[in-house]
């Protein structure tokens, strides 16, 4: 092996006054070298930390706007629960005052005065006296000869019925 190729300068033996000279090819070299793969390896790790630093950032941007739309939705539900609400407050006001009016109505169109008063007029109704009512006496019976209507149906349909069920067996 050729020592004098690794030292960094060249030296004649036995003189120390001649001035060495520095090789400066094979250290330029293997400084360029190192500088390069330095700034290779520091544009690697910059660019992985560039791409690392997105990832964060996306990410937390994503779980941001997640949060956001939660939130959002969660008072939109929020809103609509109290609209209801108060559209059936509304609705039960509303119907507490017809209810109201209803009895008003009801207490005016109950009372004797507005019942006599409209069975005379619309009705031609009126109250009888002693020479125009009749008395009918309701001890006798008058009506034994006459068969309900009901009682007639019920046979036919029992002899309809049975004459069927003849013929069946």
């Amino acid at each position: 092996m050729n020592k004098l190729a690794l030292r960094e300068y060249d030296y004649i033996k036995g003189s120390a006054v001649s001035v060495p000279e520095r090789k400066s090819g094979s250290h330029k070299v293997d400084k360029k070298y190192k500088e390069i793969q330095r700034h290779k390896n520091r544009n690697v790790l910059l660019k992985n930390k560039r791409k690392n630093d997105r990832k964060y950032i996306v990410t937390m941007a994503v779980v941001i706007f997640t949060l956001g739309c939660m939130t959002i939705s969660g008072d939109s539900n929020l809103y609509n629960m109290q609209k209801k609400i108060s559209d059936l407050t509304t609705q039960i006001n509303q119907t507490q005052e017809d209810n109201e009016s209803l009895k008003v109505k009801l207490l005016k169109f109950s009372s004797l005065k507005n019942i006599k008063e409209n069975a005379g007029s619309k009705l031609s109704m009126f109250i009888p006296n002693k020479e125009e009512t009749v008395k009918i006496d309701f001890s006798q019976n008058y009506f034994e000869n006459l068969e309900p209507k009901a009682t007639a149906n019920i046979t036919k349909e029992n002899s309809l019925f049975s004459k069927l069920v003849n013929l069946i067996k």
